[in-house]
């Protein structure tokens, strides 16, 4: 088992695009962010739901977990290319448990991986 809190209310969301824009400093892409935080809060399409009850958001990249963020808040986009999806404020937790976690020692399947859920 994972190292899993049970009070830990986890998304897990694929940063690759903005990552790989990040790590090439493209900054014509339009997925490009400044940082890895950025990559992992910004511009996710989650329920609210789902998005209200997180206490973390945990950024992925090729099954594995780089960022964790322990979430202050969450806000709705108002307008724009972004409208309806979620940017999350929260914590950098570059000592957490989940760093460098293996999500296949988590889920079944990781194809087609946008988003996922971990007692939500």
């Amino acid at each position: 088992m994972f190292p899993y809190n049970q009070n830990d209310k986890l998304i897990f969301v694929n940063i690759k695009n903005s990552y790989e824009a990040m790590a090439r400093n493209d900054v014509n892409h339009p997925l490009y962010r400044r940082t890895i935080y950025d990559c992992t809060v910004k511009f996710w399409a989650i329920a609210d739901d789902k998005a209200s009850s997180a206490t973390h958001i945990l950024g992925c990249y090729k099954g594995r977990v780089l960022e964790v963020v322990r979430i202050n808040s969450v806000m709705p986009v108002a307008t724009g290319e972004f409208k309806g999806r979620k940017v999350f404020d929260g914590v950098e937790q570059p000592d957490s448990a989940y760093i460098g976690l293996d999500l296949h020692e988590v889920f079944d399947t990781l194809a087609n991986f946008h988003t996922k859920y971990w007692n939500i």
